[in-house]
C-alpha cells in the first residue's frame, strides 16, 4: 500500500474523513524512533500532514482505536503533553513537531534543541 492510500485509509477509519478530504493533507515531515519490544529495538518512522478542516468538522472513530476527539486549546496540549503521560508517547512527537514547526516552541525554550534534534533520530 502506497503512503497516499494509507493515508486515505487511516483518515478515514480514525477520523471518518471522506478521501477527498485526506487527500487535501499536506505532507509536513517524518519522525522516527526506537521502539523497545521483546525483540529487542525496532525503528519506526512516522510521516506527517497538516490538514485544515472546517470548524464544524466533528472527527469520529470507525475501528474503535481512537478513544475520543476532545478540541483544546494549543495551550492546554502543550502542557499536557509536558505534565502527564496522557497519550501514547508516538502521538507526543507529532504533537512536538507541530508545535516547532508552527512556532509554538521556540528555540530559547530550554531543551529546544534536544527536543527537535530527537524528532529525526537515525534508525
Amino acid at each position: 500500500m502506497s503512503l497516499d492510500e494509507n493515508l486515505v485509509k487511516e483518515a478515514a477509519e480514525e477520523a471518518g474523513l471522506s478521501a477527498d478530504a485526506a487527500r487535501r493533507a499536506v505532507p509536513v515531515g517524518a519522525v522516527s524512533y526506537l521502539m523497545e519490544n521483546e525483540a529487542g529495538l525496532k525503528p519506526d518512522t512516522l510521516f506527517l500532514y497538516d490538514l485544515e478542516v472546517a470548524e464544524d468538522f466533528k472527527p469520529r472513530n470507525t475501528d474503535g482505536e481512537v478513544e475520543e476527539f476532545m478540541l483544546w486549546p494549543l495551550d492546554q496540549v502543550a502542557a499536557r503533553i509536558r505534565d502527564s503521560d496522557d497519550f501514547k508517547f508516538n502521538v507526543n512527537l507529532v504533537i512536538i513537531d507541530f508545535l516547532v514547526r508552527h512556532g509554538y516552541l521556540k528555540p530559547e525554550q530550554p531543551d529546544y534543541l534536544d527536543l527537535v534534534m530527537g524528532l529525526r533520530r537515525p534508525l
